[in-house]
């Protein structure tokens, strides 16, 4: 499942740099596959666990949609300043990754972003360049940053 959620990742960052949005399309498909195999997993569970730990999984998965929610919630009081694709990625990503670790991934992905945006900064103050109206994809901020992650769950580093 790792795999797939890399390939959805590295599709999603992609038209993100490319294009400043994601398909619609290939979100509802890389959702499909991750509910999928959510609920097949919970039956799995349910056979296997007693139902307190099934539950607990299932509220945990339903969890990791919170940072998702927030950041399209984000991009109306916004009105589009955070793009409502990243809300819409980071719901389908919390399907595959969970709560925690989806988590991580925003915040560290945002950590990435910023010390990016602070370097055009102060690249632009050097080079007397407007960078004002600059706007950054931030998908692709999420491919080093799940990168680190993966890294540091391996013990890596």
């Amino acid at each position: 499942m790792k795999l797939v959620f890399a390939a959805f990742l590295c599709v999603c960052a992609w038209e993100d740099f490319r294009e400043k949005k994601i398909s619609v399309l290939f979100l509802w498909v890389a959702a499909s596959v991750a509910a999928a195999w959510t609920a097949g997993y919970y039956m799995i569970l349910l056979d296997w666990a007693d139902m307190h730990e099934a539950h607990l999984w299932l509220a945990m998965r339903g969890a990791a949609l919170i940072p998702g929610i927030l950041l399209l919630v984000l991009s109306k009081i916004t009105k589009g300043a955070v793009g409502q694709g990243d809300g819409f990625f980071f719901l389908v990503s919390g399907m595959y990754l969970g709560f925690w670790d989806n988590v991580a991934l925003l915040f560290f992905g945002l950590l990435i972003c910023s010390l990016w945006g602070m370097g055009m900064l102060i690249w632009g103050m050097f080079e007397k360049k407007r960078i004002k109206n600059v706007q950054l994809p931030f998908l692709p901020f999420l491919v080093p940053a799940a990168v680190a992650l993966a890294a540091f769950q391996m013990g890596v580093v």
